[in-house]
């Protein structure tokens, strides 16, 4: 320790100086505990959460956290999966089918191909949509005007007679005597 006895015996005789120099070793000495006070505090909350870990069942967290994380991947997966339903039947929706079952349908039987978009197109769209076009062409509305059969019903699409045949082998047409 540094003392007016330790500071005269190295020949420091001025009491002014030597004041001051007790001083500056005083305001060390407070530094030094004051961060010795600090890192202790810093100890001990430490120890303390150390403790609380103690008491903790780390495998139950970890199964928690792995638990969470499947959850939320699901979801995506589902978010990412109604999106891509979503396109698709927006896509259905404009290839002007007759009802909802087709509709239904040919969505789902593109799903099932699983699709790729790229942008707005859909990626070997165009060949299932014509094979299913050929396996049921009665599935998309006709742009012709539909004849009126009378009673406020609509018949056949207009240029056709409904039977597809003209009777013609039954009794031939009169054409003016030719």
């Amino acid at each position: 320790m540094i003392d007016k006895r330790f500071l005269e015996g190295l020949g420091i005789t001025d009491s002014e100086i030597i004041k001051s120099i007790i001083a500056e070793y005083g305001n060390d000495i407070k530094t030094e505990k004051d961060a010795v006070a600090a890192v202790q505090a810093q100890l001990q909350e430490a120890n303390a959460t150390i403790e609380s870990y103690k008491g903790m069942d780390i495998e139950s967290i970890r199964k928690s956290a792995d638990d969470w994380e499947a959850k939320y991947k699901q979801s995506e997966a589902d978010r990412a999966a109604f999106e891509h339903k979503t396109k698709v039947s927006s896509l259905v929706k404009g290839l002007n089918l007759k009802d909802s079952i087709y509709e239904e349908y040919l969505v789902n039987d593109l799903i099932a191909k699983e699709l790729k978009f790229d942008g707005d197109k859909l990626i070997g769209s165009d060949d299932v949509i014509a094979a299913f076009k050929n396996d049921h062409p009665d599935a998309f509305a006709t742009d012709k005007p539909l004849i009126d059969m009378g009673g406020g019903t609509k018949g056949v699409p207009l240029g056709d007679n409904g039977f597809n045949f003209n009777f013609e082998g039954v009794r031939p047409r009169n054409n003016g005597g030719k």
